[in-house]
């Protein structure tokens, strides 16, 4: 897709999605923005999910008790939850994200879980961005966001490393 046509793509989606937002922006900030800010809600948060998994990693491999990894690989997809389990090691969490199982709330079913990796992926995605309406734009797009700082460099990794990991997984 060229520059051109992405930042078409990413305008007409935040006009539908977030309309008073997308007002806001100028043509500077629509040629820097991501290309999976065009994508359609339910692949956006997929891959909101599938960041939040990767950013929960390296607590995911300490998940020995067969009930937890039931839950996360239905959370997750049984395909993405062996590519998770199965990938090299990852960077340390960052500063304030729980790091260990004991750390993390205690959740009873698939769909609780999804939406903590949801929200955990849908902070990477944001911190990814600079401050600004576009952040604003993708925050109404994105709807419930974990309470995770972290380093833009951090996000833009955790990032790249699921983008990587998605192209090696079937659909």
């Amino acid at each position: 897709m060229t520059d051109r046509a992405l930042r078409a793509a990413v305008a007409q989606r935040l006009l539908a999605d977030v309309p008073v937002e997308a007002r806001a922006l100028t043509w500077s900030q629509l040629d820097a923005a991501p290309a999976w800010l065009a994508l359609e809600r339910d692949e956006l948060l997929a891959l909101a999910r599938r960041c939040g998994s990767v950013l929960a990693a390296p607590a995911l491999r300490l998940w020995i008790a067969g009930p937890l990894r039931e839950l996360a690989r239905a959370a997750l997809g049984a395909p993405w939850w062996r590519a998770l389990r199965s990938a090299p090691d990852w960077p340390a969490l960052p500063e304030g994200v729980p790091g260990k199982l004991v750390d993390w709330p205690q959740l009873t079913t698939a769909e609780a879980l999804a939406q903590q990796f949801t929200e955990a992926g849908a902070a990477v995605l944001l911190a990814g961005l600079p401050h600004g309406a576009l952040r604003h734009a993708a925050s109404r797009r994105l709807g419930a966001v974990g309470a995770w700082v972290m380093p833009q460099a951090t996000a833009l990794a955790v990032l790249r490393e699921t983008l990587a990991l998605q192209a090696e997984v079937p659909a």
